[in-house]
Formats: C-alpha cells, structure tokens, sequence
C-alpha cells in the first residue's frame, strides 16, 4: 500500500500547479454564480485526474512508471485510489467558493454532508469509464476523447449536480433522513460498485497488455 499511496502523492505533485489555474476561473463563476457546490467539487477533481492520466500517458513518463519496482496492477489501483484524494481536494475547493461566493455578495445554498458523498460517486462514475479508455487507447487516441471528457465534466457538472440535488431520493436523503432514502441509494451505490470493480479488471487486462 505504501507504493500505492507514493504514485497518488507523485501525481497530487504534478497537477497541482494545473490546478491553481482554476481557482481563479471558480472565483469568477463563484462571482456570476453559474453553478453550486457540486460544480466547484467535481470540477477540479475530475480535472485533477485527466490532468494526471494527460501526463503520465507521454511516453517517456510511460517507461519511467514501467521502469519502476512496481507491478503494473499496482500502478493501475493507485490510479483508481487516487479519486479519493482529488475528491477531498474539490471539496476543499468548492467550500472555499462557497465562502468566496458569500463574501462577493452572491451566496450559494446550504452545503449538506451528502452533496460531497454524491460528489464522490460522481468522480468514481467518471474514473469507472475514463481509465479502461485512457489505458485502451494509448497516447494516439486519448487526445479527442480527453478533450470530450473536459467539456463533459464542465457541462454535466452542472446539469447533473442540479438534477441530483432537486431529484426526489437527494431530497430524501437530505431532509428526511438516510432511511427514507434507503432504497434508492443502495441500488446506486452497489451500481456504482459493481461498475467500478469491472473497470478495474477491464483496466488490469488492458495494462498489463500494452507495451512500454
């Protein structure tokens, strides 16, 4: 595990300078506010991982991290277990455009613990169908699809973080309390298990295939 935990810090060390680019770009919007928490949460997250799969799949970098003592399943779960980190770095992040979009005037609506779970699904959602690609396709091919998983995440963000939030089992789940909600939530969350446990294997299968 603890390899695991130096390729996740490895990767934190190489975006995070890309991500101080929008931290500005999120006080404006914070200003205009055009999206919620959601969208400050899942944006930079999401954009911490595409960051780090842009980087890494160069093929220098590619034979440095095939050159290391690492097993490549290993390398591959530290890509999947670095969601978890970029999750707690957006919800940072979209609390602190919470605070900013309060002090400029334009406040944003009360934060629940539940958002930031719902953001967590999110991000495994998007890392369940962008990694078998990422590692399918190679450098050649990932450009276009990158470049779509962009704009889908700063439109869908949006969309999908106020469908979610006005859905009826979020609203359930946020005033009513988690049992009313129990159903609904437990069918997602074993979809969201299932699908990332077949991404996995899927990922597995297609590095350890791919030559270096």
């Amino acid at each position: 595990m603890s390899n695991i935990a130096y390729l996740i810090r490895k990767d934190i060390l190489l975006v995070y300078r890309y991500m101080l680019v929008l931290i500005p770009l999120l006080g404006y919007m914070a200003f205009l506010q055009t999206g919620g928490f959601m969208y400050y949460a899942v944006l930079p997250s999401a954009m911490m991982l595409i960051t780090a799969c842009t980087l890494e799949i160069q093929p220098a970098n590619q034979r440095f991290i095939a050159s290391l003592p690492v097993s490549r399943r290993r390398i591959v779960l530290a890509r999947y277990a670095s969601v978890l980190p970029y999750t707690l770095i957006g919800i940072a992040l979209g609390l602190m455009m919470k605070i900013v979009a309060e002090l400029l005037g334009q406040p944003i609506s009360a934060v629940h613990w539940q958002e930031s779970v719902a953001v967590l699904g999110i991000n495994l959602l998007l890392a369940s169908v962008f990694l078998p690609l990422y590692y399918w396709l190679g450098p050649k091919g990932m450009q276009a699809v990158r470049l779509a998983f962009i704009v889908l995440v700063i439109v869908g963000s949006t969309t999908f973080g106020y469908l979610l939030k006005d859905s009826l089992t979020m609203q359930r789940w946020i005033n009513d309390g988690v049992w009313r909600a129990a159903p609904g939530l437990l069918i997602a969350m074993l979809s969201i298990v299932l699908l990332l446990i077949l991404s996995l294997l899927l990922s597995w299968r297609l590095y350890e295939r791919r030559d270096v």
